[in-house]
């Protein structure tokens, strides 16, 4: 798949074709406020060589004896870190040895705990976040296909299991592995 050049110099712009480019490939279009969540977002781990250096559940267990404001901060970090691991780095979740869904449930509950949390309009930006995770894993997923494959064969399978990933799904697809319901569970129990 050739993608256009992006001949905008500003990284904001660069980041918003990639985003964009992503969304027509998966066949989504996401709302201007996920849209802009999803690139400021890739601007601020972008350079970040420590994503994924620390285990995030002990964040997310500290986080619950900070004052709010940080506690929300907190959680923040870790459902961006679990949203950019889990579709950019799924491979690093092997190195840990958990499963991608591991982030993803630990991202939307991040967000989940923030939206209980914090003023009507913030709640509401991270309750779509949270519904909106395995979309988003998607099309971080999506941009990733464009260098390497997101994830090995095995892990595709049981990340569609488990979330209903439909990038996933495609990467069993177009590896020609059959994704039958039965052939799962059982690959899954053994």
């Amino acid at each position: 798949m050739s993608k256009r050049f992006i001949l905008d110099s500003s990284e904001l712009s660069q980041w918003h074709t990639l985003v964009q480019e992503a969304e027509q490939d998966y066949g989504c279009q996401l709302d201007e406020t996920m849209q802009n969540y999803l690139v400021f977002t890739l601007m601020r781990f972008a350079k970040n060589s420590q994503l994924n250096a620390k285990a995030l559940a002990l964040d997310y267990l500290t986080s619950h004896h900070l004052p709010d404001s940080l506690r929300s901060e907190q959680l923040r970090n870790i459902g961006d870190q679990c949203l950019l691991v889990s579709g950019l780095y799924p491979q690093s979740a092997e190195k840990r040895q958990v499963g991608v869904s591991y982030y993803v449930d630990l991202g939307r509950s991040a967000y989940y705990h923030i939206s209980a949390m914090t003023q009507q309009g913030i709640a509401d930006l991270y309750q779509q976040l949270a519904e909106s995770f395995i979309l988003l894993m998607d099309l971080l997923q999506t941009i990733r296909q464009y260098t390497a494959p997101a994830l090995n064969p095995l892990a595709a399978l049981e990340l569609w299991n488990q979330t209903g990933s439909r990038a996933a799904l495609k990467q069993i697809s177009d590896r020609g592995i059959p994704a039958h319901p039965t052939l799962l569970k059982s690959l899954h129990n053994h």
